[in-house]
């Protein structure tokens, strides 16, 4: 997303932007569940103090992922600096699968859980004891949902969690579903916004290069509406744009309209969305 030109553009349509630069993980040769686990557990600690660090100075955090996972530390960080923020959870999956209920082990599929008390379960790994699960259910809303495992949709029932399917989208537009999902976290309009969006919320027409894939999403106006309904607010305090994976892409040119597609979102969500697209 950087060589595509995304901070050349911010900075020349005068948004101040410092690049802090990868987090980098050296992954071992033991690649199992739990050694992933441990991981993903460092890698989100540096996550959450950067994040914090950046929020607490009065700036806004632009996380680019790296897969979901990091909004276990990005989301963790908002709420170390800010205990009233909200999250929108823009995705086709709900990844909020517990160590109990996963299927796979992989830790993209519950950054949502362990940011939740209700949610938390043991953790068989000292990498993990940084964090302090803040997020009430009634402050975080998903939209764009259309491939979740039962047990993830019978914790949402039993949260009582807003969620927006493909099918409200369909029914009801996607300017009222923003309209009902902003006033089901934050009914009185006053609180600071984290947005976390997977790539993979789009159709895969519009961003094909992400691992994940389901079809039947949002399409690219579709997003670029609920992002720039989202900045409209004045209350957007951090962002991630995370699952854009050029590796995964059949052709150069399904890595690039990825891509494109990405920083496309970024860009409404910062407010240009009238700028020419990438």
């Amino acid at each position: 997303m950087r060589e595509a030109g995304l901070v050349t553009r911010l900075s020349a349509l005068g948004c101040p932007v410092t690049d802090h630069g990868d987090v980098m993980v050296l992954r071992g040769e033991d690649q199992t569940p739990p050694a992933r686990q441990k991981e993903v557990a460092k890698f989100n600690h540096t996550a959450h103090n950067m994040v914090k660090q950046m929020l607490d100075q009065g700036h806004m955090a632009l996380t680019l992922g790296g897969d979901h996972s990091i909004a276990l530390g990005t989301v963790a960080g908002h709420l170390a600096s800010d205990p009233d923020c909200v999250v929108i959870w823009v995705d086709a999956h709900a990844d909020i699968n517990t160590i109990t209920t996963s299927n796979s082990g992989n830790m993209h599929g519950m950054p949502v859980s362990f940011n939740i008390k209700q949610l938390q379960e043991h953790f068989p790994h000292p990498e993990l004891s940084w964090l302090t699960p803040r997020l009430a259910p009634s402050s975080i809303v998903y939209v764009g949902l259309r491939d979740v495992e039962e047990e993830e949709k019978k914790v949402l029932r039993n949260l009582n969690i807003a969620a927006f399917y493909m099918e409200d989208v369909d029914k009801l537009g996607i300017v009222k579903v923003v309209e009902k999902a902003l006033a089901s976290v934050d009914p009185l309009g006053k609180r600071n916004i984290h947005l976390s969006f997977d790539i993979d919320a789009l159709d895969p027409a519009e961003a094909p290069a992400t691992g994940t894939a389901v079809r039947g999403g949002l399409t690219l106006r579709e997003g670029l509406t609920l992002c720039d309904m989202v900045h409209s607010t004045g209350r957007l305090r951090a962002m991630d744009l995370v699952e854009v994976n050029p590796s995964l892409a059949k052709e150069v040119k399904d890595a690039d309209r990825t891509v494109n597609a990405a920083n496309n979102i970024i860009m409404a969500a910062l407010g240009f969305r009238s700028s020419p697209p990438f």
